[in-house]
C-alpha cells in the first residue's frame, strides 16, 4: 500500500485548450468573450491579468465554465492532469494506493492560478470520476491540498535572484516533509515556464523525491526522469557551513582550505565584498533543508 503525494507546476494549458474549444463547449457569454481574447499568450503585465486574478479568488461564471470543461476531458484540456493520471495508469499492478495526495504550484501570475483554481476545483468535486480515469481504488484517500504560489516565479528573470529562498521553503521544505512523512514524492513540472521547471526538477531531485514526471510534448507519452544523485560537493558544504557560522569569512581562510573562492562566486553560492566572503540567503537556506533531510 502506498501514500504518495504529487507536486505539480501549473501553467496555461487550460486556457488555451479551451480557446481551441469555443464553439463546441456552450460557454458563457462571457466566457466567449474572454477566451476569444487569447488568454492563454496573454502578456504578464496584461490588465486582464488583474481580472483572472479576481476570478481565481471569487469564482463566478469564467471559473465555472472552466471547471465544467475539465470535468468532460481532464486530460484533453489540462496538460498537468494529463501527466498526473497518465503517471498514476503506468503504475505497476503491485503499488496499490491507499492515499493520493495533490497540491499545485501555479506561477505568480493571474492566468496560472485561475487555471489552479479551476484544477482544484474539478479534483474537489469530481473526485470518484478522477480516481476513476486514474485507476486508483475508489476506496483510496484523495487529498487536495491548498496551492503555493512562489514568489516571483515565472514572473521575470529576477526570480532567480530573489526567488530561490522562497523555493527552497516553500517546495524543497516540502518535499522533504512529506517524505518525513511516509509519501512517496512526485514531482511533475509539466505545466509553466520551462527554465522555472527545469529547476524545480533540480531541487526534486536534491530533496530527494522519488519520481520526476513529465509529459513527452511530441510523443504525448509520459516520461520518468532518471533520479539522479545529485548533491552539493563536500567540500564546499563544509566551507560555506563555516562561513555561515560567522558574519564573514576571509578569501584568504578558504583558499588555505583548498576552496577556489572565485568558483563559489561563479556558481553564485557565495557574494564577495573587499576580503570577506558572505553566503548567499538562498544558500543558506538550500543547506539548512538538506543538512536536517
Amino acid at each position: 500500500m502506498l501514500r504518495i503525494a504529487i507536486l505539480s507546476t501549473v501553467g496555461t494549458s487550460l486556457l488555451g485548450n479551451i480557446e481551441r474549444s469555443i464553439n463546441r463547449l456552450g460557454l458563457s457569454q462571457v466566457s466567449r468573450e474572454v477566451f476569444g481574447r487569447q488568454p492563454s499568450r496573454l502578456p504578464i503585465n496584461d490588465e486582464l491579468q488583474g481580472q483572472f486574478e479576481r476570478w481565481a479568488e471569487e469564482g463566478g461564471d469564467v471559473l465555472e465554465d472552466a471547471v465544467k470543461a475539465l470535468s468532460t476531458d481532464p486530460a484533453g484540456f489540462s496538460a498537468e492532469l494529463n501527466s498526473i493520471i497518465a503517471f498514476l495508469r503506468s503504475l505497476p499492478a503491485r503499488h496499490v494506493i491507499n492515499e493520493l495526495r495533490l497540491q499545485f504550484y501555479p506561477t505568480d501570475t493571474g492566468t496560472s492560478r485561475f487555471c489552479e483554481r479551476a484544477i482544484t476545483e474539478y479534483l474537489r468535486r469530481y473526485g470518484n470520476e478522477f480516481r476513476g480515469l486514474t485507476g486508483i481504488p475508489t476506496s483510496a484517500a484523495l487529498v487536495v491540498d491548498d496551492s503555493v504560489t512562489l514568489r516571483g516565479f515565472g514572473r521575470d528573470v529576477d526570480w532567480f535572484r530573489e526567488g530561490l529562498v522562497d523555493l527552497m521553503d516553500k517546495f524543497v521544505g516540502r518535499v522533504i516533509e512529506l517524505r518525513r512523512g511516509g509519501y512517496r514524492v512526485v514531482v511533475n513540472p509539466t505545466g509553466g515556464f520551462k527554465p522555472e521547471s527545469a529547476y524545480l526538477t533540480l531541487m526534486a531531485m536534491l530533496a530527494g523525491a522519488w519520481r520526476v514526471i513529465y509529459i513527452h510534448e511530441t510523443f504525448r507519452e509520459i516520461v520518468e526522469l532518471p533520479m539522479l544523485p545529485i548533491t552539493i560537493d563536500p567540500r564546499y558544504v563544509d566551507a560555506l557551513t563555516q562561513i555561515m557560522k560567522g558574519k564573514g569569512t576571509s578569501k584568504g581562510i578558504l583558499q588555505q582550505l583548498g576552496i577556489d573562492v572565485e568558483d563559489l562566486a561563479d556558481k553564485e553560492l557565495v557574494g564577495i565584498t573587499d576580503s570577506e566572503v558572505h553566503v548567499k540567503e538562498w544558500v543558506k537556506k538550500l543547506l539548512e533543508i538538506l543538512t536536517n533531510k
